[in-house]
């Protein structure tokens, strides 16, 4: 494999059965299709499924899956802006969580053979990379996507990105959102309700690392966004800490209230080691919210 793809398999593995399972981009579980594996047996599934050969010698009541002919289109959604440029909490540059994120979803779908297409940018703009399959064709969109965020990327607005999506992606598809954490805003609520009533979503937002240093940093940080500089916590003091990390606390709240409304899944992935459990996770949550 190409670069990109062998930096994911390294966080993410090789195994991705099971994943992106659910809803309009379901692995279709019937007779008429390919046999994929077997899996344990759940209350609600259909009998004639069972595979009895393979229950007797396991001891377990298996199931077979089956894999559908028909190849489904994906669409990442990816800022490129400055706040990807930025560090995360595992001190990894959130561009390199982003990018590692992007080949796990691109290890999920070349299995299946999907298409997976890529609309990334900033305020400034948007690039939008049509649908394709294969190794080649995604290493060269991680590459294009490393290339604009590693070189000099406006401030972000990843709504500028998911307006572009909804104005000229019409067809059902399955969109994934890469960025930092949104704000929610009344802007941001309009698009996803466009968005959602035609595709299903989902969002895997990398985290920044806190904004106050420890009393021990050498350095202060600063924001990425503006350049003002953020200082550390023996310049600020107990209370100052304190009333951060209520303030932390209360919009990790308002977020999780909004995404909810929305109707949109999503996780928080604080570095390249928690890619796979989250990812996991997410796409279980979408599975079930369909």
């Amino acid at each position: 494999m190409g670069k990109y793809l062998d930096a994911a398999k390294r966080h993410f593995g090789t195994d991705v059965r099971g994943l992106l399972e659910g809803g309009r981009y379901a692995l279709l579980h019937t007779r008429s299709m390919e046999f994929d594996d077997l899996r344990p047996y759940v209350p609600g599934d259909d009998v004639r499924d069972i595979d009895w050969k393979a229950s007797a010698r396991s001891g377990d009541i298996l199931i077979k899956r089956f894999v559908s002919e028909q190849h489904h289109k994906v669409l990442i959604v990816a800022d490129a802006g400055r706040n990807m440029t930025a560090s995360a909490p595992s001190g990894e540059r959130k561009h390199a969580v982003a990018l590692h994120i992007m080949g796990a979803l691109g290890l999920i779908t070349m299995r299946r053979s999907d298409q997976v297409g890529m609309v990334y940018g900033d305020v400034r703009g948007c690039v939008n990379i049509r649908a394709g399959r294969g190794e080649s064709h995604l290493e060269s969109m991680l590459h294009r996507y490393h290339e604009q965020v590693c070189g000099r990327p406006g401030r972000s607005d990843v709504i500028c990105q998911l307006d572009y999506a909804a104005t000229h992606y019409r067809h059902q598809m399955l969109l994934v959102v890469v960025s930092d954490e949104p704000e929610p805003t009344q802007r941001l609520a309009t698009t996803l309700s466009r968005l959602t009533a035609r595709h299903d979503l989902m969002w895997a937002m990398v985290a920044d690392r806190p904004a106050v240093g420890s009393g021990a940093a050498a350095q202060d940080g600063y924001d990425v966004g503006t350049g003002d500089v953020v200082l550390n916590g023996a310049v600020l003091g107990a209370r100052v800490i304190d009333a951060y990390r209520r303030a932390e606390q209360a919009r990790v709240r308002r977020l999780d209230e909004f995404m909810t409304t929305c109707g949109v899944p999503y996780t928080v992935i604080g570095g390249s080691s928690e890619i796979r459990r989250n990812l996991v996770a997410l796409t279980e949550r979408l599975a079930r919210a369909r």
